[in-house]
């Protein structure tokens, strides 16, 4: 499993402070029809400050974020079995039972295969549309405790989170931003992009930390022995971003409050990570960022990022460059 992550690490990278003085986070209006949210004491077990984001693995083979706030745990999307999700988590310090919500971004079993084990046995109280809640039907039993995600208007304890449509061949996909409403800082979690859509684009441009898709390199895609209708749906519209796309996308999200990007969903076949981060090290030179790049790994979690942490010291980085 390599190295278990330090709860509450920062990685070295620091990055420009999101929130301009005086800002204040704008509040959402919370929705109150998820049931087993309402009244649920949240946040149970040893906290965060502020935010952090982790990712418990990415791949074709299984996907799951883990967002903490001060006051909630929300995971995005379970695609690993329930044994797996434990065990990931138990590598981030999480008990499954201190996770307060789960997002469901779509119905594909990379990303939704642990939904019901989860609600079922650790009484995860789960978010999604009303297509992807019938797509997700053949994992669930009509026992769990299932409520709509809709695109603005989710609070759970400190988080607010929203979510965008995306391109992809599945019943109602979409991109997920969580707000930490007491700081402003916000995180953006975009799997699954054919392409990048303009709701996508519009909600990860004032994230703090995105994670985002680079799945394949298109000369390798080419020449993986695929059937052309696989290759065609891999690299098509409403299929998976490639190295060259996810780099054009960073640059255009490249911004002085941007700190962490976290590539995912690397393909196992047609990618590695060293190519992804060098493609999309490339593209954002121009931009002067020098906040965190890095990708998510299939097998193991990642460090726990916390994005509160980055924030503050940066404070102090600039305030010592005007000494």
């Amino acid at each position: 499993m390599g190295r278990r992550p330090e709860p509450g690490a920062a990685p070295s990278r620091r990055f420009p402070l999101h929130r301009r003085p005086g800002r204040r986070a704008p509040r959402a209006r919370r929705d109150p029809d998820i049931p087993g949210l309402a009244g649920r004491r949240l946040g149970r077990g040893p906290r965060p400050v502020s935010l952090t984001i982790a990712s418990l693995g990415s791949g074709s083979r299984g996907n799951a974020f883990l967002v903490e706030g001060d006051r909630a745990r929300v995971l995005v999307d379970a695609g690993f079995s329930g044994v797996q999700l434990a065990r990931r988590l138990a590598e981030l310090g999480v008990e499954p039972e201190a996770i307060d919500l789960v997002v469901v971004t779509h119905e594909h079993r990379d990303h939704a295969a642990g939904i019901g084990i989860g609600a079922r046995r650790w009484g995860w109280p789960l978010a999604m549309n009303p297509p992807t809640r019938r797509a997700c039907a053949p994992l669930l039993r009509g026992q769990e405790r299932c409520g709509d995600l809709p695109l603005r208007g989710l609070e759970v304890g400190d988080l607010a989170i929203e979510a965008a449509p995306t391109a992809h061949d599945a019943a109602k996909p979409v991109a997920v931003t969580v707000l930490h409403r007491p700081t402003g800082l916000r995180v953006g979690i975009a799997t699954d992009l054919g392409r990048p859509t303009m709701p996508v684009r519009v909600a990860l441009r004032e994230c703090a930390f995105l994670v985002m898709e680079a799945n394949h390199d298109e000369h390798r895609l080419r020449a993986a022995p695929y059937p052309w209708r696989v290759k065609q749906r891999i690299g098509g519209s409403r299929g998976h971003l490639s190295n060259r796309h996810a780099a054009e996308f960073a640059r255009e999200l490249a911004h002085p409050g941007l700190g962490g990007i976290l590539l995912a969903h690397l393909s196992q076949e047609c990618n590695d990570r060293e190519l992804a981060l060098e493609r999309v090290a490339e593209s954002l030179a121009p931009t002067g960022y020098d906040g965190l790049l890095d990708a998510a790994a299939q097998e193991e979690p990642s460090p726990r990022y916390d994005v509160g942490a980055l924030a503050r010291a940066r404070v102090g980085a600039e305030q010592l460059s005007l000494l």
